[in-house]
């Protein structure tokens, strides 16, 4: 194993966009092969790390933990780590981006600041899936909010001034409640220890909160305003309704390359978010807010699919798709049960490589056809029966086909909805009967819009398209076969997260 190999991970992408900084702006091939390669070796660090993990264990591993910011009354450390919960999130921001970078491959506007954006935004990535520490957690998780700003607004769409702004607020937002959430959990956390602690770090904090020195500090009403907090920054990453209104249009203007990671990336960052902090540090008030995190969930899946069947434009449609399919993520976890989130971990990741192939499927029909709406569309199957071909697999993965990985993680959820304790959740089975008609619905509009686009007659403007190219068939296939690879052998991806799974329940009563 690499000493302090998740160091090298995070930081190896930071380091590659300062390569290509120093390399001139005419050098285009350069650049994508520089930051192609950056990339993949991300990949093979994250495959590493996976292959590396003890499986058998509870608890971080390959920790690190270096003493930075100390003030007296306050420290800061640089505290890393993974457990079941980080390394899949490592594994799919690496492959994403990597897919990503090569499915960029054709951008020739302003070549160099674009990987060295995408490439910060990696690191930031990286840094939040690993950080210990809530000071830690905050920066890379803002990080991420600047590279992905100007990737929008400068080779976005017609209206990608507003959408990167849009973005650029909501995240804002976001990143605001998070650190006032951030201090007040610290602040709390030294009175609840007696004043014996002054930790900004994840594991400390969780064993404050759990066993407090001065327990009269930590009131059920000071817990759930704590809590509340945390959920809304969270939810607007999700996106959960009604905080999801920045995403159909960020999704929609965004380039390709861009919308594969903020859909398949960037917004697991709440979900995340919501397990590693709101259950580690605040298991009794997830428990406590459950009954109200199910039915939001249940919402995101309907409102979702329901403002999807509606859509003209495609991308739009994939966009209020990734709505409804967070909203699995949210039942998941409010089961209470190890079914239930594993469930809700195992969309994070099937969600990330399904949703990533969808965005890329349709910027590459946009591109040929130059029009992303529905009704000017239809036929393609007829000229370019490879790219009609993968979308209708994508769309199968997406409605939970078995044998592909939506199958496994919306079986799973329901499973856990189903078998919740009546204590936690006592609309148990509202919630699952509601969360399979969202899935009914999801399986309509993704069909329909399959039908429209692909089959049918074709008009004659389209009949001379180009298929597939030859570096197309790396996101492709890539995104796909890992689909297929979780899909029909889901214990590669269990196995990892069960020990976690197991430990978070423990710690709650589950």
């Amino acid at each position: 194993m690499i000493p302090n190999i998740l160091s090298w991970l995070v930081f190896l992408p930071l380091a590659g966009a300062l390569l290509i900084l120093a390399i001139p702006k005419e050098n285009k091939n350069v650049i994508r092969s520089l930051a192609a390669g950056t990339v993949l070796a991300a990949v093979l660090l994250s495959v590493l790390v996976w292959i590396s993990f003890d499986r058998t264990v509870s608890g971080m591993q390959f920790q690190q933990l270096i003493p930075w910011i100390d003030l007296g009354f306050v420290q800061i450390n640089y505290e890393i780590g993974v457990d079941g919960l980080s390394v899949p999130m490592l594994a799919l921001s690496s492959i994403v981006t990597a897919l990503a970078v090569f499915a960029s491959f054709n951008i020739q506007e302003r070549v160099k600041e674009f990987y060295i954006f995408i490439l910060i935004l990696l690191t930031g990535l990286f840094g939040v899936f690993v950080a210990l520490d809530l000071f830690l957690f905050f920066l890379f998780f803002e990080l991420t909010l600047i590279p992905m700003f100007f990737i929008i607004g400068i080779w976005g769409g017609k209206q990608k001034t507003f959408a990167s702004f849009k973005y650029l607020i909501y995240t804002g937002i976001s990143g605001a409640i998070l650190i006032m959430s951030f201090i007040a959990i610290y602040f709390v956390g030294m009175q609840a220890s007696g004043w014996t602690q002054s930790t900004f770090s994840i594991p400390a904090l969780a064993e404050i909160y759990a066993n407090p020195a001065a327990p009269e500090v930590l009131t059920s009403g000071i817990r759930g305003a704590l809590f509340l907090a945390l959920f809304i920054a969270f939810a607007i990453k999700i996106p959960v309704f009604p905080f999801h209104t920045w995403q159909p249009i960020a999704y929609a203007e965004a380039p390709t390359a861009a919308t594969m990671i903020l859909s398949g990336v960037l917004l697991k960052m709440g979900g995340y978010g919501l397990i590693r902090i709101g259950i580690g540090v605040f298991p009794d008030q997830v428990a406590r807010f459950a009954t109200l995190i199910a039915i939001l969930g249940v919402i995101n899946i309907i409102y979702g699919a329901v403002l999807a069947l509606v859509q003209n434009d495609l991308k739009r449609l994939v966009a209020f798709a990734s709505i409804s399919h967070m909203g699995i993520v949210l039942l998941g976890i409010a089961s209470f049960t190890v079914a239930g989130i594993q469930g809700a971990i195992f969309q994070l990741v099937s969600h990330g490589f399904i949703t990533a192939l969808l965005f890329f499927m349709v910027g590459a029909l946009a591109e040929r056809t130059n029009t992303r709406n529905i009704s000017e569309l239809g036929g393609l199957s007829k000229s370019v029966p490879v790219l009609a071909g993968f979308t209708l697999a994508a769309v199968m993965a997406a409605i939970g086909l078995p044998g592909l990985s939506g199958f496994v993680s919306e079986l799973l959820t329901l499973i856990g909805v189903f078998g919740a304790p009546a204590d936690i959740l006592p609309a148990a089975a509202v919630f699952g009967v509601l969360a399979g008609l969202g899935i009914i619905l999801t399986a309509a509009y993704l069909l329909w819009a399959v039908k429209r686009t692909t089959f049918g007659p074709m008009q004659e403007k389209y009949s001379t398209l180009k298929d597939a190219r030859p570096m197309e068939y790396i996101p492709m296939v890539g995104l796909l076969g890992l689909s297929l690879l979780i899909g029909v052998y889901p214990t590669i991806l269990t196995d990892v997260i069960n020990v976690t799974v197991t430990d978070i329940l423990s710690r709650i009563g589950g």
